[in-house]
């Protein structure tokens, strides 16, 4: 069988656009995110009904979770505990599942959004730190990002909106590396900040335009997606080594599994593209 290859500094890919079976194809509509567990599920967030699908790692649909409540999701992350956070943009909120799709909590208030400065207004992402805080990245009306303790109370608060080093002007995604860093996607800036976990400014990954999600592997190995459209490698010493088209306009969500095979959830049109690690 005929198929793609892509590179990404020394790694090879077989691109696989047909990844998910074709009964799934019929609920995939507004795809905004994807991520995955330690099980090897693959979860995919959409702004539609059901707004939720769960696929195995050979692309066939385990699960669909529907909540009318849920309309603008995001992003998606799990955190380290197993819990399924769905960062809800235009509700100020993220809702938190569990993992057979039963809401536990919210964590904000749709009719409640933050002033400047104050959790949470339009946010983005959430990320998870080794020992549990949370950051959230806020987003699209506000210009900063929270971190907040294991129990959801905010610590600290740092951003502004600008172009300076610490400013933000749609800080889009968010990461906690290995490091113990926190990466923050700077769209319209072109750029990815790196702070220590107190909001210090380190440094920064440039020659990215509009970025939108990151991701680290296993490896160490960090991906940006962006609005080229394309998808950027940089090592764990934050050297760019390679970098692949997309097949959307843009790859809005991006994950990696534990087998290193990449997943990208494509907008305009809607997409769920696979790249296996040859």
């Amino acid at each position: 069988m005929d198929y793609q290859v892509f590179g990404l500094g020394d790694r090879k890919y077989r691109v696989d656009s047909q990844w998910a079976e074709d009964k799934a194809t019929h609920y995939l509509k507004n795809i905004t995110a994807v991520s995955n567990d330690d099980e090897g599920y693959i979860y995919v967030l959409q702004r539609s009904d059901p707004f939720m699908l769960i696929f195995n790692a050979e692309g066939k649909m385990i699960n669909q979770w529907r909540n009318k409540e849920i309309t603008d999701a995001h992003y998606v992350e799990i955190s380290p505990a197993g819990e399924v956070f769905v960062v809800e943009r235009d509700h100020h909120r993220i809702a938190v599942f569990n993992k057979d799709g039963e809401l536990l909590r919210m964590m904000g208030d749709k009719n409640n959004p933050g002033n400047t400065g104050e959790p949470f207004n339009n946010p983005s992402d959430i990320a998870f730190s080794k020992d549990n805080n949370m950051y959230v990245s806020d987003g699209y009306g506000n210009t900063h990002v929270h971190h907040l303790n294991p129990s959801g109370e905010l610590v600290k608060t740092w951003g502004k909106i600008g172009s300076e080093q610490g400013s933000f002007i749609t800080p889009h995604a968010i990461l906690v590396d290995q490091k113990d860093r926190v990466l923050v996607t700077d769209r319209e800036n072109n750029r990815v900040q790196i702070f220590d976990q107190n909001g210090k400014y380190l440094k920064e990954l440039s020659n990215v335009y509009h970025p939108m999600d990151i991701y680290q592997d296993k490896d160490g190995f960090i991906y940006v997606t962006d609005q080229v459209p394309a998808l950027y490698v940089f090592n764990s010493e934050d050297e760019f080594i390679g970098r692949c088209r997309t097949f959307g306009t843009f790859g809005h969500g991006l994950t990696v599994d534990k087998h290193g095979d990449i997943y990208i959830a494509e907008m305009l049109p809607d997409g769920l593209t696979k790249l296996s690690l040859i």
